[in-house]
């Protein structure tokens, strides 16, 4: 006889917080114009963990892949007991010059004091993503990237094979909403990104992978 009544397996993992996404998980945002259209109230799948290794600490950043491919990165800020969503993306250099003007970017790699920049063209499918004018919170300073999840697991030796060196430029508004990042690579290849920083709770579900 056929078993036309198959009973649902439930997941063993169960999950609660953000921080505990794994590849293969997804998230959904909550429905707000806080976010540009291919971000609000979508659901969001976990494709890598990423570990950006400090000198006492480290950070863990999620790639986050929409539907249509689309790639937002996600970093869990936290402080005093507070948490909240650093959601970010990479522009190009063109980007770069239609925002500020590569006048005006120049400005942050010079070493002799901090670099305040301003704006000149809020372009619409950035315009979540921006402020009107960023200050530059700390003095450069070298990080260590690994492509690998490194959470509940010691950090390794700094110079082993694999591991990429960078220094790191980093830029706030002044409301704290929005920052500016700069990653310099051995060689010169520079990344830049834009983080939209948000309450936790705009993370509204959370769905474990396929076991």
């Amino acid at each position: 006889m056929f078993n036309f009544f198959k009973k649902n397996k439930a997941p063993t993992r169960q999950l609660s917080e953000p921080t505990d996404l794994v590849v293969g998980d997804m998230l959904t945002l909550i429905d707000s114009f806080a976010y540009p259209q291919w971000l609000k109230g979508e659901t969001l799948r976990v494709v890598a963990v990423n570990t950006y290794q400090y000198q006492h600490s480290a950070e863990y950043e999620m790639v986050l892949e929409s539907n249509s491919g689309q790639v937002v990165f996600l970093q869990i800020g936290q402080e005093d007991g507070e948490q909240w969503a650093n959601f970010s993306i990479k522009i190009q250099r063109e980007d770069v010059d239609d925002i500020f003007t590569l006048d005006e970017f120049s400005l942050i790699f010079d070493e002799e004091s901090l670099t305040q920049i301003t704006v000149a063209n809020i372009p619409e499918r950035f315009s979540q993503f921006l402020a009107t004018s960023y200050t530059q919170t700390q003095a450069p300073f070298i990080c260590y990237f690994h492509e690998k999840d490194y959470r509940g697991q010691s950090l390794p030796q700094y110079e082993q094979p694999g591991t990429e060196a960078c220094e790191m430029i980093c830029l706030a508004s002044n409301d704290g909403n929005h920052s500016l990042n700069i990653e310099i690579w051995d060689g010169g290849e520079t990344d830049v990104s834009l983080t939209l920083t948000r309450p936790l709770s705009d993370i509204v579900e959370l769905f474990p992978g396929s076991d």
